[in-house]
């Protein structure tokens, strides 16, 4: 009865630690400092509703599509469990794809938006699948070619090699070119970027203390972010 209730608190303190981000600081050969927050056992998903903090199933979120600045929505196509929203308004100049279904996360080529097609829609529809258009920073363990040296606060969500998945944010300034050589380097197999800049800010719940903690430096235009990246329970 003891090795039994023993087994039961073990598993359970298991999986309760599975249920929880893990947050590892790394630093890349370019000296930048990253944080690494692991998606362990959590669950994903893409939402256009501001989570909630009173909702302690959420352990993080970040904004994820850019956010149109001429209406304040989400920029270029996307779906929300199988409903499609923006149908048409295609961004072609924002190549890169993240999709969530009930395979998990992926990440892909868009081809200026020429993908985007009726039999895909409706593979979405019934699967209730999730994306977004954003920038693909890395695609098969290769950097993407950036010529813009603006220095900015990176994040973006990354597909390691052993196929775990992170939201990876840098502390520094740096340039995309620096941040997706940076990654490869650091076991990131591709990835997507998220909004930054002014649209920063994110949170997510300290796995030792549960305290919430902000991310991102700017956070000037947090009422106005349209959609986020969720980690819950």
């Amino acid at each position: 009865m003891i090795r039994l209730l023993y087994i039961l608190i073990v598993c359970g303190c298991i999986s309760a630690k599975a249920q929880n981000i893990g947050v590892e600081p790394k630093t890349g050969e370019s000296g930048t400092h990253y944080t690494f927050f692991r998606k362990n056992n959590c669950h994903i998903q893409f939402q256009t509703n501001r989570p909630s903090k009173v909702d302690t199933q959420v352990v993080l979120c970040i904004p994820a599509a850019f956010t149109n600045l001429q209406n304040f929505q989400v920029d270029g196509i996307y779906a929300v469990d199988g409903k499609i929203g923006n149908r048409g308004k295609i961004n072609t100049g924002l190549g890169g794809v993240f999709m969530i279904d009930h395979k998990g996360c992926r990440m892909f080529q868009s081809q200026k938006g020429k993908l985007f097609s009726d039999s895909l829609f409706k593979i979405i529809e019934a699967t209730k699948a999730s994306f977004f258009q954003q920038i693909q920073c890395i695609q098969n363990g290769k950097a993407a070619s950036f010529k813009d040296q603006k220095l900015f606060q990176r994040r973006g969500i990354a597909l390691m090699k052993d196929n775990s998945v992170a939201v990876v944010e840098s502390t520094e300034a740096i340039t995309l070119a620096v941040f997706s050589e940076d990654l490869v380097k650091l076991g990131v197999v591709n990835l997507i970027y998220t909004d930054m800049g002014a649209w920063d800010e994110g949170w997510y719940r300290d796995p030792k203390t549960r305290k919430i903690l902000t991310i991102g430096k700017d956070l000037s235009q947090t009422g106005r972010q349209s959609n986020w990246i969720v980690f819950k329970k």
